[in-house]
């Protein structure tokens, strides 16, 4: 797929998004509660993704190092 393929294939869903969201105040309750449990589920998985790696990869702890010392003879 080429650049201008994926432009033009991103430029068609934003077209048809920017449609749906025109039409959803006349749109039927079953339709808006999709569209909705949806749009939800997107920023579920964002906000999942975010904290994820902000515990990840912005902690804190991330220099504090355990020593493990060998167990002592009995």
């Amino acid at each position: 797929m080429s650049y201008q393929d994926f432009t033009q294939e991103v430029q068609n869903m934003g077209e048809k998004l920017v449609l749906k969201l025109q039409n959803l105040p006349q749109a039927d309750p079953v339709e808006i509660t999709a569209f909705t449990l949806i749009l939800v589920f997107i920023a579920m998985v964002l906000v999942m993704a975010t904290l994820a790696c902000s515990v990840c990869c912005c902690s804190c702890d991330k220099h504090r190092t355990v020593k493990v010392q060998p167990k002592a003879q009995v």
